[in-house]
């Protein structure tokens, strides 16, 4: 192909990006052959991807004002939402003009799988069947994935539920402050792609699947929280160590807190009582009377958990907060019977609270006992002047 046939395919590429909200109608194009050939109509679906972008970020957050009502520095939550996000946009779009100018493809479906039938055998019974696809399909459903996920260990069902979990906590928030129209959309959304995820499945035998990093786990993502914190706090203290180094050490530090924890729980006692009661609010705390037993990490998430639906019901009683808000207990009930069985399970952020209250506790008494160790000095030294 000449250089002068190239530019013109270049050019229809570059001019997707510029064609707002019309690009689709290229791909209409099935006679011209600078239009119609696979460079341009990759460019075309891409630009169609940062259109739609643009058009739900408008919608979300100019249009529906999701949180408005929230001032940082005198400007609306929303506005800086907004800008951050068409900011964003922005790069991108630059990024594949840039790409599509040197003749490079820029397959923006390369995040989004399809496994075919062959390696779908979910139980590991050498066999791809009907109740492998019910597995799959009902890892799509909110809140039924955690059960899905606690009898399958999965690569496949493990990249559906990290994508249901993000999308669930996502409409769970926006519902819970009162955006009922934004709630709808990203419901349907959801719904769209869940029935063309199950047709896809049935028809051919293929799994969809969005492969999102690992850290959208909440326990991969708060050790990643805590290696930032560690990052800019070496920093400022001039004790500056890559990101990747502190990251290592944060995995192999928990890898190694979870084998000490398995050693010492495997040496206590069982339960007396039914390890359910542990995850039913303010009924365990019946638990708070146990001794020392296999499952006492679960006792303590729970007894963290029954601690804050107690205060989501008296904020609720004194009309400071709406019962909305109860809805999000329902990811720790999920995530109970999800993990269970294993019983060095620090659930994300709730076991946090429960290290800070014992941060908090042996600090007291820690200084509480200096200050006694003080006062008796000061008592010996004032007897010896005397």
């Amino acid at each position: 192909m000449s250089e002068n046939l190239n530019q013109k395919i270049i050019n229809n590429a570059v001019s997707a990006y510029l064609m707002l909200f019309i690009s689709w109608m290229l791909l209409l194009n099935k006679t011209n052959p600078y239009i119609n050939n696979d460079f341009v109509k990759n460019h075309t679906r891409s630009s169609i991807v940062i259109h739609i972008m643009i058009i739900l970020n408008t919608l979300i957050f100019l249009f529906y004002k999701l949180f408005w009502n929230i001032v940082l520095f005198w400007f609306n939550l929303n506005i800086i939402i907004a800008n951050i996000i068409f900011f964003l946009i922005w790069i991108i779009f630059i990024n594949w003009i840039y790409h599509a100018i040197l003749w490079k493809e820029f397959k923006i479906w390369n995040f989004i799988q399809k496994t075919k039938w062959i390696s779908l055998d979910i139980n590991n019974d050498n066999n791809f069947d009907e109740k492998d696809k019910l597995n799959v399909l009902l890892s799509h459903i909110p809140f039924i994935w955690f059960i899905v996920w606690s009898k399958i260990n999965n690569e496949k069902i493990e990249n559906i539920i990290k994508l249901n979990l993000f999308i669930s906590v996502i409409i769970c928030l926006i519902y819970i402050l009162w955006y009922n129209n934004i709630t709808s959309i990203f419901v349907l959304f959801y719904i769209i792609f869940i029935v063309f995820s199950w047709v896809d499945l049935y028809s051919r035998d293929e799994i969809i699947s969005i492969n999102l990093p690992y850290y959208f786990l909440p326990r991969w993502k708060i050790i990643l929280q805590k290696v930032l914190f560690k990052y800019f706090l070496n920093y400022f203290k001039w004790d500056f160590k890559n990101f990747e180094e502190l990251k290592i050490k944060q995995f192999d530090k928990y890898n190694e807190i979870k084998k000490i924890d398995l050693e010492y729980l495997n040496n206590k006692e069982n339960l007396k009582l039914s390890k359910n009661l542990i995850y039913i609010p303010i009924l365990n705390f019946i638990f708070l009377f146990q001794n020392e037993n296999k499952y006492s990490i679960h006792i303590r998430n729970w007894i963290i958990i029954s601690i804050l639906v107690i205060i989501l019901i008296i904020l609720n009683l004194t009309m400071i907060i709406s019962s909305k808000w109860l809805i999000l207990i329902l990811f720790p009930i999920c995530f109970w019977l999800w993990k269970l069985n294993d019983i060095t399970y620090r659930m994300p952020y709730i076991y946090e609270i429960y290290r800070s209250y014992k941060y908090i506790l042996h600090f007291f008494y820690k200084s509480k006992k200096q200050i006694k160790e003080k006062s008796n000095e000061v008592k010996e030294l004032n007897l010896k002047v005397k």
